[in-house]
């Protein structure tokens, strides 16, 4: 009888090539290496996303983030390790030019790239408080202390299963490296705006009785495994729809004296994202604190223009001054080569 089943699943599991499909592969190894810069889409869909975040001066923001992932200075493919990684861009541009319209064009010309979104106002997302996250949170552990992976995927609360299984296991990783407490955060704790339940108060004061700098550690994790397990189906298009060797997608903020208080849970969806390989682009022209209060310097550029203005409000550029400005910029190109 054992024999008979063994028979059965060798059949089941055979299948036959075709000589096209011979073919096929045949043309992938050899136009389609990792080394080739030549890919057929979603190639690098199952691979390991790793950040490698340029550092530029202001006017590179506009040439390098209107130019594909594989163009950029630092796209590397792994094969061994199933990695690829993505150079993108995490700049603050504190200030204004003197010259507001071109301060304006520079965001426009941003914003007309595919796959963007923009935001004036904060919070960036209405974190929605999941009851009792805290056991959640501790579900998900291992006896290290360090959230499962399996676990993680599989529980109930998981919102992604409709995503690509590679994706799936990318926001699974970067989940659980955020809820480790990386290095770039500046404080070990912050004020957050998320509510916790009666429940987890009390379980998170008995698992950490003896040490508040523990307690409020905890808190920190379970905060960001609530705005992390909760994420704007927004946001999960720009990383559904991006293919990593194509066009990066943009996170633009334009943050001013009306734009409301940026919190923790905002630095938390910026910093995942920017993990994830998404452009960051905060633009300031009151030169206010924003990301910096939460993120150490070097994880991002500042770029400072001349002048400040908090009151300062972005509009688009309509097309009849975009005509009239080049048009002069044009004359005066002439004049100079007479």
């Amino acid at each position: 009888m054992s024999g008979l089943n063994e028979e059965n699943n060798e059949l089941h599991n055979q299948r036959t090539e075709t000589d096209a499909f011979r073919a096929t592969e045949e043309f992938k190894k050899m136009f389609h290496d990792n080394d080739s810069f030549c890919y057929e889409p979603w190639q690098f869909a199952d691979y390991e996303v790793c950040a490698d975040t340029l550092k530029t001066t202001y006017d590179e923001i506009n040439i390098w983030g209107k130019q594909e992932a594989v163009i950029r200075p630092g796209w590397k493919v792994s094969e061994d390790t199933s990695k690829v990684y993505i150079p993108n861009l995490f700049s603050k541009i504190s200030g204004i030019y003197e010259d507001t319209i071109q301060y304006r064009e520079d965001i426009s010309s941003l914003l007309e790239e595919g796959n963007t979104l923009f935001f004036k106002h904060f919070p960036l997302f209405h974190i929605k408080r999941h009851n009792n996250i805290g056991r959640t949170y501790s579900s998900l552990l291992d006896k290290k202390g360090i959230i499962n992976k399996s676990k993680l995927i599989t529980c109930k609360h998981w919102k992604y299963s409709n995503l690509k299984p590679g994706l799936q296991e990318n926001i699974a990783e970067k989940i659980i490296e955020f809820c480790k407490l990386p290095d770039f955060w500046k404080y070990r704790y912050f004020t957050t705006n998320i509510k916790l339940s009666v429940m987890d108060k009390i379980s998170t004061f008995l698992t950490c009785m003896d040490s508040k700098e523990a307690r409020d550690e905890l808190i920190m994790k379970v905060v960001t495994l609530n705005v992390l397990m909760n994420l704007d189906s927004r946001l999960l298009d720009l990383l559904q729809n991006f293919d990593y060797p194509l066009h990066v997608p943009k996170i633009i903020v334009f943050n001013n004296y009306r734009s409301g208080n940026f919190s923790f849970s905002d630095a938390v969806t910026l910093m995942f994202m920017n993990s994830m390989g998404v452009d960051i682009l905060i633009y300031n022209p009151g030169a206010t604190s924003d990301i910096e209060n939460f993120v150490k310097d070097g994880y991002f550029d500042v770029h400072k223009l001349q002048f400040t203005n908090p009151k300062f409000k972005y509009k688009r550029v309509n097309f009849f001054v975009r005509w009239i400005r080049k048009l002069k910029a044009k004359k005066k190109l002439l004049k100079e080569m007479k």
